[in-house]
């Protein structure tokens, strides 16, 4: 298990040297797809071990390493089809540190189990999770771009990232799919949920269901408003932070308690 985490965080260092490069000469894709591929798949033999072993019910820095997984996958696919390389200069650090999380906790106590028939609703979740994710990273580097431009400063990261424009678009598209699947999701677990009137199931439908209204208020306003910039941003973030909270704050809050 610690050779497979090891293999990972390795993949995962020498991915985001390859995205420097790739970004500043397209020529170099040919060397980082073959190390992100790999990468992901170690990283994805190490989650099945951890899954195996130990319950994503009760175990948080499970739940956060599943989650970064299902966002590098997301990733990968979304790159052959939209400028959206410069994410992987955020996601790529984020999912080092998730790993190096999972190495340092106890899961002495983790053993819970899953009902197999919320499968479909968990697989919902992730994917709509993983597309909602990468959409805040993109709001937040697009509030770093804005930040750049009103000082009037360049830095060597907006000098990678695309034009605003392009950028908006691609937040929005990630958006629209991901609400779509949290809307399946959300109707999915609605039957487990209507069983239990208290605990961090309950809960997590909740804040769900709010970040549900932030995303829907969010793409409302854009078609009907078209909305941009500093208002569209901080409702990305903000449904994040709330589907956040649902997902992985609430197996924190029912830990400690």
């Amino acid at each position: 298990m610690i050779a497979s985490a090891t293999l990972s965080i390795l993949g995962l260092v020498f991915s985001s040297f390859c995205m420097k490069k790739v970004l500043n000469d397209n020529g170099s894709k040919q060397f980082f797809y073959p190390i992100f591929i790999f990468t992901i798949i170690s990283l994805t033999f190490y989650t099945y071990l951890l899954l195996s072993s130990y319950s994503i019910k009760s175990n948080f820095v499970i739940a956060l390493l599943l989650t970064f997984l299902i966002l590098n996958i997301v990733l990968l696919f979304l790159m052959f089809l939209k400028p959206a390389h410069h994410l992987a200069l955020v996601l790529l650090p984020l999912t080092t540190v998730s790993v190096f999380l999972t190495l340092i906790f106890d899961y002495q106590n983790s053993i819970d189990k899953i009902d197999n028939d919320l499968f479909l609703h968990i697989i919902f979740s992730l994917v709509s999770y993983g597309l909602l994710g990468l959409a805040a990273i993109q709001a937040l580097l697009l509030k770093f771009q804005e930040q750049k431009l009103k000082t009037l400063d360049n830095s060597s990261l907006s000098n990678l990232l695309p034009s605003m424009e392009v950028m908006e678009n691609i937040m929005f598209d990630l958006i629209v799919i991901g609400f779509l699947l949290l809307t399946l999701a959300l109707l999915t677990g609605a039957p487990f949920v209507a069983v239990e009137t208290f605990g961090a199931g309950l809960q997590k439908i909740t804040f769900s269901i709010i970040a549900w209204v932030v995303y829907s208020y969010l793409i409302y306003q854009r078609y009907s408003s078209n909305v941009t910039g500093k208002k569209a941003n901080n409702l990305a973030i903000s449904g994040m932070a709330i589907l956040f909270f649902a997902y992985l704050g609430t197996k924190i809050l029912f830990t400690i308690l």
